[in-house]
């Protein structure tokens, strides 16, 4: 056995990929999660996981979260759902001062308005909304305590991630299937802004893919922040006519401004945010470090999500 490893919210989109690997790999792993959801691709080697199902945060407050940590004594803990700081402080208090090592999974949205392209993992922190405001705030708590030589830390920072098993950012910027199905059916779709902005997608595999190789490498990985996107970024309109043309159809859009759209439509809060925001990230570091890189493009991700929404009967094609 390499270790114990103990993964928090382990049956959502990474976790489903990262638990088997885990195991594959020789590690013990336990898994901490409500069970709401089941892993999405299933594999054999879940029947060698130990699940705890419990709720975070009221597992948090009675301190059950922290006894399962003492009595499974993990020699790493990767934390795939900390949404909220007060969540972070809880865990910090169990590990102050311990060897174990934690990975938690944060998000590029904490850079804000795209700055730089790409995006590298030094670049200023100005997040535009509530969810990336809480994940900087998650980062402070434990880079700081890092920084103080009382935790052992790697936060990887993920961007749109897009695979099997749910909806993803679409090319008018938010989740919704519908501006998909008028895609694959040669529909018109409006593209704000004209479909210039970036959003850089990223397969769940290989964010799974990264947090082991953080694990794997501490001596490189500890006090470090990882982002983890695909190969490359691409443009909204990129988006849209890859989707198209993979469909053997032809891509019909109306560029439309965010103001214009507002005006006629109301405010499309998720897709303003995505647009007006950007995402590309430098991937350089994961490469030099740790020896990272990314098996897919984001059109293969793309590809796989279609597919599977296909499967499952969320889309059809005609």
């Amino acid at each position: 056995m390499k270790g114990r490893v103990l993964v928090i919210g382990g049956t959502g989109h990474i976790g489903s990929y990262l638990v088997p690997r885990l195991v594959a790999a020789g590690y013990e792993v336990w898994v901490f999660s409500r069970g709401t959801t089941k892993p999405y691709p299933l594999s054999p080697l879940w029947s060698r996981v130990h699940l705890i199902p419990g709720d975070r945060e009221r597992d948090e407050k009675q301190g059950t979260l922290g006894e399962h940590i003492r009595t499974i004594r993990p020699h790493a803990i990767i934390d795939l759902i900390a949404f909220e700081p007060e969540s972070a402080q809880a865990l910090l208090e169990v590990l102050r001062g311990s060897n174990v090592h934690l990975l938690v999974c944060t998000t590029a949205w904490v850079y804000g308005k795209t700055r730089v392209i790409p995006t590298p993992e030094d670049a200023p922190r100005l997040p535009e909304n509530d969810y990336a405001r809480k994940k900087v705030l998650i980062e402070d708590i434990l880079f700081a305590a890092s920084k103080k030589g009382e935790l052992k830390l790697t936060v990887i920072r993920p961007t749109h991630i897009t695979g099997p098993g749910k909806t993803f950012v679409t090319p008018f910027g938010d989740h919704n299937p519908q501006t998909l199905q008028k895609i694959l059916n040669g529909e018109e779709i409006i593209l704000l802004d004209g479909g210039f902005s970036t959003l850089h997608h990223v397969h769940p595999q290989d964010v799974a893919e990264l947090f082991f190789e953080a694990l794997e490498h501490p001596e490189t990985s500890l006090g470090e922040a990882f982002n983890c996107g695909a190969r490359y970024a691409m443009t909204f309109f990129g988006l849209g006519e890859f989707i198209a043309t993979s469909f053997g159809q032809p891509f019909r859009f109306r560029p439309m401004s965010l103001e214009e759209y507002t005006e006629r439509f109301g405010y499309p809060e998720e897709a303003a945010l995505h647009v007006r925001q950007g995402c590309c990230v430098l991937m350089q570091k994961a490469r030099e470090l740790l020896g990272f890189v990314p098996r897919y493009t984001p059109e293969g991700a793309v590809l796989e999500a279609m597919h599977d929404l296909i499967a499952r009967g969320v889309l059809e094609v005609k």
